[in-house]
């Protein structure tokens, strides 16, 4: 198995880990979207401790490049905790990361030049089959939760445009310079939030802000989410940001499990788990572990 996928199966442990704790403090500790995101894009600052290990300046152009890649993964965190407050951790989460992937491959297409061979296609194709069937919901919902899909649809294409443009940054700057000057246009479009009324009042409001057990939960979450998150960018450094993407249906798998095994004792992490519910997500999970093999031989 390529060394990229290990590191990739490892990220989606602890995202999932990340996404529990998003999912528990946005039904307890941090009722507006707009604040947690803040925190995070303002966290995300703390990257800056890697600099010295590898000190580089960037150019106008790469810094340009940098910031943008930032700010949309902001954007999306944003548009990605609306929607999860709005809908179920184990379909939100899946449903965009299901998406995520389609919408990479196009813009990578397009902006990259990034081509895939007949079987890493393949592979590519059965995974977001999975991802899809994980997400899919039979029942009508109510139109709130339409909305969570919609606002989720946003996000998808949000995280994909932020991938795509994390994978030029690599393509163009050494690793950790790239990394870090990335969580500057994150930062920057986190103090952006500050300009929302709204917002800001949330922001500053001491109510809003994780305390107590909820704080150490944000900050074990953050961890968990930091991990994560460097460790995919590793990947896409190292590989295709479309088929890093295409691996979320590993994800899933840790996501369900950890839902099942904590939703009684949390019944804020709670979902529906009818018979079909179930058989439903056993066979997506099989069907990624069949994508997931396919792309270990293809690569």
């Amino acid at each position: 198995m390529p060394f990229w996928l290990l590191v990739v199966i490892g990220a989606h442990l602890l995202n999932a880990l990340a996404f529990l704790a998003d999912k528990f403090l946005l039904a307890r500790a941090v009722p507006k979207p707009a604040v947690y995101a803040f925190f995070v894009g303002v966290l995300g600052a703390m990257t800056f401790i890697l600099l010295p290990f590898d000190f580089q300046i960037p150019t106008a152009a790469h810094a340009l490049l940098d910031i943008a890649a930032g700010a949309t993964f902001v954007l999306a965190l944003l548009l990605f905790f609306t929607a999860l407050k709005r809908g179920e951790a184990s379909r939100i989460v899946p449903y965009v990361g299901g998406t995520i992937p389609v919408w990479t491959l196009v813009i990578a297409y397009l902006t990259l030049g990034e081509r895939l061979d007949r079987n890493a296609l393949l592979a590519f194709g059965v995974l977001v089959i999975g991802s899809a069937l994980i997400a899919r919901d039979a029942s009508t919902g109510a139109s709130h939760r339409r909305h969570a899909y919609t606002i989720a649809s946003f996000a998808a294409v949000s995280f994909a445009v932020s991938t795509v443009l994390m994978k030029a940054v690599f393509l163009q700057q050494a690793f950790i310079p790239g990394f870090v000057w990335s969580r500057a246009g994150a930062l920057l479009a986190a103090l952006a939030i500050l300009l929302h009324a709204s917002s800001r009042s949330a922001i500053l409001e001491r109510r809003a802000r994780p305390k107590g057990r909820y704080l150490g939960l944000f900050f074990a979450g953050q961890l968990a989410g930091a991990g994560g998150f460097l460790t995919l960018q590793y990947a896409v450094s190292m590989a295709s940001p479309t088929l890093v993407n295409a691996l979320q249906g590993v994800q899933y798998g840790f996501l369900f499990l950890l839902t099942v095994l904590l939703g009684r004792t949390f019944p804020q992490l709670r979902e529906r788990l009818t018979r079909g519910i179930v058989t439903q997500k056993i066979i997506a999970f099989i069907v990624i572990a069949i994508g997931l093999a396919m792309l270990s031989r293809a690569t």
